[in-house]
């Protein structure tokens, strides 16, 4: 584990947000490194709507610089400085913007860092900072994101590659990256996702069950985590249709922006939304369900997933059934894998074939995915980089 350096993370989320794999990461560093958790940078649009709806208040906001962890500070970028494409207060504003890191880091000490990056548009940042090196986190095949033309997406891919060629570490998370992404970069390292393994076996220790999800009828079959464009919301609409006495879960924040099923499914009376909850929750909502959901659409964005819920299901020994995504069929021998065809009947039969023995198997697997694991390697990797590299 590398011990006494700062790691400057530039994040596409805040840190308040639901915990992704960064969160996960960066909390873990922070026990022997100094972290700054540098929340996305608020474009100029942005910041003129919310000015105009009264959503952002030009004084009075939270402070720029607070701590959430021993050794974790999250920086919030100011308003003032917002991104704008149009020269020169481009230019300005990205000097304001260094200028005000820069004596945010002051104020807390920090060293040269490393540099943290985990989207291609985040490049204009490298060589700002006097890093030691800079690192690129890649967790999703971003170019097969809904809404980007062809155009749009060959000019995406050819800026993560500048990036993946300038990066001295690069971290992807599935097969399907390394295979994509590692050929422009010799140091491109494999690292999946993980399980907070620890926090998954506090809760089932403990018999109560979150007041809005023991409400629910039984059986429970749910989902965790973003609701975004990757999951098949015609799916859930039909199994709750095909299964009006089960109770269909959704946790997490509503983030769709283009599925038009996700709203048919809201109308029906056996689904139940219960919201984003926080990260010492989680656990809680998991060991609650019976069957837990991967109920993802087959496409470029899902090829590349390593889903983070899969470890968590199962550290919290619940039953999966997920559609036939690559990262469930690595993990088939645990994980039931349908087509939409025939997911309600998988749903069914993994019910009926649970057991304590298929519970406990299932939480072996998971402790073999510890976050803990998973940052060693990675502090390693940086430790050996930063020593050839003194």
């Amino acid at each position: 584990m590398i011990a006494g350096e700062t790691i400057l993370c530039f994040a596409p989320d805040p840190w308040d947000d639901i915990w992704r794999n960064r969160h996960q990461i960066m909390s873990r560093l922070a026990r022997q490194n100094l972290v700054i958790y540098a929340e996305p940078r608020p474009y100029l649009r942005q910041v003129w709507a919310g000015l105009r709806s009264g959503a952002i208040r030009p004084w009075g906001g939270r402070p720029r610089l607070r701590k959430a962890l021993d050794n974790l500070h999250v920086y919030t970028p100011p308003l003032w400085a917002p991104i704008s494409g149009r020269e020169p207060l481009a230019s300005l504003f990205a000097r304001l913007r260094r200028r005000d890191l820069r004596a945010a880091m002051r104020r807390l000490g920090a060293g040269r860092p490393i540099l943290w990056l985990v989207r291609p548009d985040q490049a204009d940042v490298i060589g700002q900072f006097g890093e030691k090196a800079c690192v690129y986190q890649i967790v999703d095949d971003y170019a097969g994101y809904g809404g980007l033309s062809p155009e749009r997406r060959t000019a995406f891919l050819e800026r993560e590659r500048r990036l993946i060629e300038r990066a001295d570490l690069v971290f992807v998370t599935s097969p399907a990256l390394m295979e994509s992404k590692g050929r422009h970069n010799p140091r491109t390292y494999l690292v999946p996702n993980a399980v907070d393994y620890e926090a998954f076996s506090r809760a089932l220790e403990d018999p109560s069950l979150p007041a809005d999800l023991e409400a629910l009828p039984r059986p429970r079959v749910g989902y965790v985590g973003a609701l975004n464009d990757k999951v098949d919301y015609a799916l859930l609409r039909d199994l709750a249709r095909a299964r009006p006495d089960w109770s269909v879960v959704l946790v997490g924040p509503w983030a769709v922006r283009e599925d038009a099923s996700s709203f048919d499914l809201r109308r029906e009376a056996n689904v139940h939304f219960l919201g984003k909850k926080d990260v010492a929750l989680v656990p809680h909502y998991v060991k609650g369900l019976d069957i837990c959901l991967m109920p993802y659409k087959l496409n470029e964005w899902t090829r590349s997933i390593d889903p983070l819920k899969m470890y968590e299901y199962l550290a919290a020994g619940r039953p999966v059934v997920s559609t036939p995504i690559p990262a469930a069929m690595a993990f088939s021998r645990w994980v039931s894998v349908a087509d939409g065809e025939h997911f309600a009947e998988a749903v069914q039969a993994a019910m009926a074939q649970d057991d304590e023995a298929a519970r406990a198997e299932r939480r072996r697997v998971a402790a073999q995915h510890s976050w803990e694991a998973r940052v060693e390697f990675i502090a390693s990797q940086l430790a050996a980089f930063l020593q050839h590299n003194e």
